[in-house]
């Protein structure tokens, strides 16, 4: 059996593992109850209206912005990706289930690789799921799909890729899978959100940073979230935060980077680690 066909058995039995936990149902129902809530807030109470968004902006860009503001909520999906990618690695030297796949012919490269590519679609199958039905809510309001509701998702899907890396990382350095889970939640939502914010009001552009590069998934539908706010927030620092990263292409190719050095970061470290 070749390897690319190993692969195929490992990266199979991983996703139907993935597609039978609880957690993967937990994390789609908590995506599509948030869509849904989203939804019936901004056409029930008249989001844009109550935050003072201009009408001519809303009648140049209403399906953009409606796009803009339900899509953000598949970021959930994409935070649902370290519950699939945490225990990924450090669950087989927890549970000591290594000494049985590791004990295999097959790689430990091939294992990690087809761990990931598990995890991988897992949450692109939530992310779809999720912008399918922004993409249903847009025709049934506004008539229209936004063409940057496709370079969106492929933000999203890149962000999956990002911090499953990031998870596999300290997967595979961490003795316990929910160790790993924990770090890489505060490394994303705390960690690089205190340095880009600090670096922000510094008054440099954080656009290195992944969370900052995750930003840009609302700025692929030509509008800026500065034109949105409009006169609310007015200038100064905060004016300039909001201009910073608006490059989508910049921040896919961030996110990739990001997604490349981690994999390959836990790739290397699992080859190295011993079972005790």
């Amino acid at each position: 059996m070749s390897d690319f066909e190993r692969l195929k058995v490992v990266t199979k039995y991983e996703l139907l593992k993935q597609y039978r936990r609880r957690r993967f149902y937990g994390a789609l129902a908590i995506t599509v109850l948030a869509v849904v809530l989203t939804i019936g807030l901004y056409e029930g109470l008249d989001l844009p209206g109550s935050m003072g968004i201009p009408e001519q902006l809303m009648d140049q860009y209403g399906a953009e912005i409606f796009a803009i503001f339900v899509t953000s909520m598949s970021a959930l999906a994409v935070l649902g990706a370290v519950f699939f990618a945490g225990d990924a690695i450090a669950g087989e030297f927890e549970s000591k289930t290594g000494y049985l796949l590791f004990s295999n012919p097959v790689k430990r490269t091939t294992i990690v690789v087809g761990k990931y590519l598990a995890c991988f679609i897992a949450t692109a199958t939530i992310i779809i799921v999720a912008f399918l039905m922004s993409a249903g809510a847009l025709l049934v309001f506004y008539g229209t799909i936004p063409s940057g509701i496709l370079g969106s998702l492929a933000i999203a899907l890149m962000l999956g890729c990002c911090m499953i890396s990031m998870a596999f990382a300290f997967s595979s350095v961490l003795k316990g899978g929910m160790g790993a889970t924990i770090a890489t939640l505060l490394a994303f939502m705390v960690v690089f959100t205190i340095v880009s914010t600090s670096l922000s009001y510094a008054g440099y552009d954080s656009w290195f940073m992944p969370d900052r590069a995750a930003d840009t998934m609302a700025a692929t539908y030509g509008v800026s979230f500065e034109q949105i706010m409009g006169g609310m927030i007015g200038g100064g620092q905060m004016s300039g935060m909001m201009q910073a990263s608006q490059d989508p292409i910049l921040g896919f190719l961030v996110l990739l980077e990001y997604a490349i050095v981690l994999f390959s970061v836990s790739i290397v470290l699992t080859k190295r680690r011993e079972m005790i």
